[in-house]
């Protein structure tokens, strides 16, 4: 009988929190929220459009999204959602659903309000020709299907986890940063890790292997709420075989001051995520 009775009342007291929720969601202006977010993304020298607007389910929407800086578009999406699950009430987890339509491609994030499991990233055919921040801040073109798994977990000092990534058939053209270019390559493969302790994100080693040419991109990502303005500190090893490096003797000759040894260039990538700059 107390077994029963402690099941009813945990049973009524998911039900009136699920129901005080969705009160405070069907009274929550959304032009609030579109202020907030103005207001953040300007520090950065970001905007986006269009509004927010409310669904069906407990939820804010943006249809056709767009990111975007003064250098122009960063980040298109056919559509970004963002809402509370029901079902992790139950258990007295609060756990905030976004997904994200970029192209025909799709990324996933679960993120928990509380508890040791924080966070579920997923992301399954994004190209990144459908990512306009490649030509907006590099001027390049690229290709390629973006995959990225990870979990990450709550501690006393913030989120720790691993992500995987890898971009499949990966290339690039025309990559500029500053008043540097890197080579021209295709048919690329490439795998790396994305390790985050203490809430710090860091790309351990980020590999790019072709026909003639092999680099390594490693170094500490901005990820915290001013992202966009916060100084890189990454490195980019190059090192192509000779007949590579004859066909782009011109790119090598303005990167000689950064060989390390022969054949070995150790390029410093300075800058911010919208200025990044080899210096």
């Amino acid at each position: 009988m107390k077994g029963a009775r402690l099941v009813r009342v945990s049973a009524l007291i998911a039900t009136g929190l699920v129901l005080f929720l969705l009160f405070c969601y069907l009274l929550f202006p959304t032009g609030r929220i579109d202020s907030v977010l103005a207001q953040a993304l300007s520090q950065q020298g970001l905007t986006l459009s269009p509004t927010v607007h409310k669904t069906l389910l407990p939820g804010l929407a943006w249809d056709d999204m767009l990111l975007s800086s003064e250098q122009g578009p960063l980040l298109r999406c056919r559509r970004l959602q963002v809402r509370a699950l029901l079902l992790p009430l139950f258990v007295g987890r609060a756990v905030l659903s976004g997904e994200a339509t970029i192209g025909k491609g799709q990324l996933d994030i679960n993120y928990a309000l509380n508890g040791k499991d924080a966070m579920d990233i997923d992301s399954e055919g994004i190209s990144l020709a459908d990512i306009p921040f490649i030509k907006s801040v590099m001027g390049a073109q690229a290709g390629g299907n973006v995959w990225l798994h990870g979990t990450l977990q709550r501690g006393p000092k913030g989120l720790s986890g691993d992500l995987k990534l890898e971009i499949k058939q990966l290339e690039f053209s025309g990559v500029r940063l500053g008043a540097f270019s890197l080579p021209d390559a295709a048919n690329l493969k490439t795998q790396g890790m994305v390790r985050v302790r203490d809430g710090k994100a860091r790309l351990e080693s980020f590999t790019i292997e072709g026909d003639g040419i092999y680099m390594r991109l490693s170094g500490d990502i901005p990820s915290d709420a001013n992202a966009a303005v916060t100084p890189l500190n990454m490195s980019l090893e190059i090192m192509p075989k000779p007949d590579f490096l004859e066909k782009q003797k011109l790119v090598f000759m303005l990167l000689a001051k950064f060989m390390a040894s022969p054949g070995v260039y150790k390029v410093p990538i300075r800058g911010t995520l919208l200025k990044p700059q080899i210096m």
